[in-house]
């Protein structure tokens, strides 16, 4: 073999070698890049995710905003903001909430590294007027305590912030009110939900700092993080663009509803923001307090806020406007939000520093528990773990529960109906009244104890279960509580007043029948 014919046999095998490493280094670059986008989220899915829990739960809009480390990396609107058709997008504003307690917990937490507040110091240091009913708890419930929702303070006590109030006194008349309320546990004893616990500190920061509660926020929090469509005001958020909130009724949402509009419960559930604005606080609560070149609060006390300190029951507790709790074994930090019109759901998980905000415009209570599903089932894609069941009653059973509320309510009309009829009937012929034990149990006492239970387990029970005060079915109307609160209502009226009526009729003819000595039908006797 030549010279010549083994250099090109030399530089043909070369040529070749050098031609399957590129191939080779072209898929192993293709497959990276596939395995790559395997691997990431898959920002469609959850996309239609959302949109098929939308549709499921007939909710009109919402938003949704994803963020993991220091970075927001997917933002969506779906749905409409209101009845005109405008769409949702990530800068439309939602009313967030109780996810405003975060914000109050945090300006607590900036006053206590000013060296302004003391968590463990007495209300009464910052608020001297500050008083419940028992004048030695007053002094004993300190800061700590409200924050973690220990401090006794009932949720019936919420009722003083329910009617509409928009002075600048709102938030002060609101705690001065407190006067009168008996605490309904000890002091530091266990844990209530009670928004007037975050109502009297958003007190604190505004004697504490000199400034409004909202501006003071707003300075320190909202401006430092860019939230520049978020409000402290609801009329503000209105002339922005503040979402249409809705509220079911039987299935189907209506435009309105809602708490009424009080200052006084903005440091509780009442500031408005947009999914985009809510992943900007979302990011600086991940990243120890920072967010691009603000620092709002020191890694100390994010963990602070944080850290669950009062039993909730379910291997959860309440930490500082926060819920410290896990989803399949994976820490996570949560708080919701549901002014009776709107419903946000926040999340954070420490660990792997995903953080997840779903902002929507209506509010059902025969779903509340289902409610943050969503925002659940995004995180439980991004984490790869199964989304935690909801809480309390199952959908189901809300649902069969209400059935027979109305089932019933319906055929306690028709009783009552009836009762008139055989009443005006008793007082035409007296003969047809029942006569004797039995016939006084079976017509009467019977029915008045099934009654009195039926209004038990409506006005104490029911309430109880669904985890839902019955004040709140009373003060702000909706399907469950109107359904419940009639059902138990006509139960007392028709088996508490009606029914002792007809008693009270039958025993009175009977006892003037015997002092007269007049015989109720003459008899004849027949002879032996």
């Amino acid at each position: 073999m030549s010279t010549r014919t083994v250099r090109r046999s030399v530089t043909l095998a070369l040529g070749v070698l050098f031609a399957l490493v590129v191939v080779g280094m072209t898929q192993a670059l293709a497959t990276g890049n596939n395995t790559s986008q395997t691997d990431g989220p898959d920002f469609d899915a959850i996309d239609a995710y959302v949109q098929e829990q939308m549709q499921e739960m007939r909710m009109p809009g919402a938003a949704l905003g994803i963020v993991k480390g220091d970075e927001i990396i997917h933002l969506e609107g779906f749905g409409n903001a209101d009845d005109s058709g405008r769409e949702v997008t990530p800068q439309t504003p939602f009313k967030i909430g109780s996810t405003s307690k975060s914000f109050t917990a945090l300006a607590i937490m900036q006053l206590v590294e000013d060296g302004k507040v003391d968590l463990d110091a007495p209300v009464q240091r910052y608020i001297p007027w500050f008083r419940v009913a028992d004048p030695e708890a007053s002094s004993r419930i300190t800061v700590r305590h409200l924050l973690n929702q220990t401090s006794g303070l009932p949720t019936t006590a919420d009722t003083l912030v329910i009617k509409e109030n928009r002075s600048a006194d709102a938030l002060e008349e609101a705690v001065r009110s407190l006067r009168t309320v008996e605490l309904d546990r000890p002091v530091d004893e266990s844990f209530e939900y009670a928004n007037i616990n975050y109502v009297t500190l958003g007190l604190i920061v505004q004697m504490v700092s000199g400034q409004p509660y909202e501006r003071y926020v707003d300075d320190h929090v909202l401006t430092p993080l860019g939230m520049n469509n978020s409000y402290m005001f609801v009329p503000e958020a209105e002339k922005h663009g503040l979402a249409t909130g809705h509220q079911f009724w039987f299935g189907r949402p209506f435009p309105g509803g809602g708490l009424h509009y009080n200052r006084g419960i903005t440091p509780a559930g009442l500031i408005a923001s947009d999914a985009e604005d809510m992943s900007h606080y979302l990011i600086a609560q991940l990243n120890e307090g920072r967010y691009e070149g603000a620092q709002i609060l020191s890694s100390e006390g994010i963990a602070k806020l944080h850290q669950g300190s009062a039993d909730v029951g379910r291997g959860t507790s309440y930490a500082m406007g926060w819920v410290d709790s896990e989803m399949d074994g994976v820490p996570v930090v949560w708080h919701n939000g549901d002014p009776g019109d709107f419903h946000a759901t926040m999340i954070l998980v420490p660990k792997s520093k995903w953080g997840v905000v779903l902002l929507m415009n209506g509010s059902n209570d025969l779903r509340t528990g289902n409610l943050d599903t969503p925002a659940y089932g995004v995180v439980a894609r991004l984490v790869g773990v199964k989304p935690p069941p909801p809480p309390g009653l199952s959908q189901e059973l809300y649902l069969i529960i209400f059935l027979v509320f109305v089932a019933t309510g319906v055929l306690q009309a028709f009783g009552i109906a009836r009762s008139v009829v055989v009443l005006r009937r008793w007082q035409a012929h007296p003969e047809m009244r029942p006569r004797g034990v039995l016939g006084m149990a079976m017509r009467v006492v019977i029915p008045l104890v099934l009654n009195l239970l039926w209004a038990l387990a409506a006005l104490v029970v029911v309430p109880r279960l669904v985890e839902s005060p019955l004040w709140t079915w009373v003060y702000l109307p909706s399907d469950v509580g109107l359904v419940v609160v009639l059902g138990g209502g006509l139960a007392l009226i028709w088996g508490v007043v009606l029914r002792p009526v007809l008693a009270l009729l039958a025993l009175r003819v009977k006892t003037a029948s015997r002092d007269t000595g007049t015989p109720e039908k003459a008899r004849v006797r027949v002879p032996a």
